[in-house]
């Protein structure tokens, strides 16, 4: 026999409250918090908040990443000349089939990349991945020059 309080639960069905997350597309949050957090994690988002107001510097920064990418190809290719060997895997195969085919890959990765940073400069992940590409390609900038210096290219 079932009691009148777990028939009444039967009856009504499923729980209006428990729903599933809704996706938006575009995504509605950029990631900044209008409160603000404190010790370095405050003032970390607040330089990022800071940098995301200025469009101008974004570009800058892009920019930069694009000619660093430039500029590791040109220095990859006179390391290889001068008879260094490629690291990358996916590079050393692409040079295999050519360097017009290698340099049309690597730059056009990089320049889509950057255009869809571009696009979604406003969101707190992406600032963070373009100021992240930017160091990792000036760490590689460096490497790049110490090589050329080295083999004297």
């Amino acid at each position: 026999m079932v009691s009148d309080s777990r028939r009444r639960l039967i009856h009504r069905g499923k729980d209006r409250r428990v729903q599933r997350a809704p996706l938006y597309y575009p995504e509605r949050r950029s990631g900044f918090d209008r409160r603000s957090a404190p010790g370095w994690r405050g003032r970390y988002l607040g330089d990022l908040r800071d940098f995301a107001g200025r469009p101008r510097t974004v570009v800058l920064v892009l920019a930069t990443i694009i000619v660093f990418n430039f500029m590791d190809f040109y220095l990859t290719v006179r390391i290889l000349n001068a008879g260094g060997v490629e690291v990358n895997p996916i590079m050393e195969r692409l040079f295999a089939v050519g360097s017009q085919t290698a340099a049309v890959v690597k730059l056009g990765i990089v320049g889509v990349a950057a255009l869809v940073l571009l696009a979604l400069r406003r969101y707190r992940r992406t600032l963070e991945l373009s100021l992240l590409l930017l160091v990792s390609f000036s760490v590689l900038m460096l490497y790049h020059v110490v090589l050329v210096i080295q083999l004297g290219a």
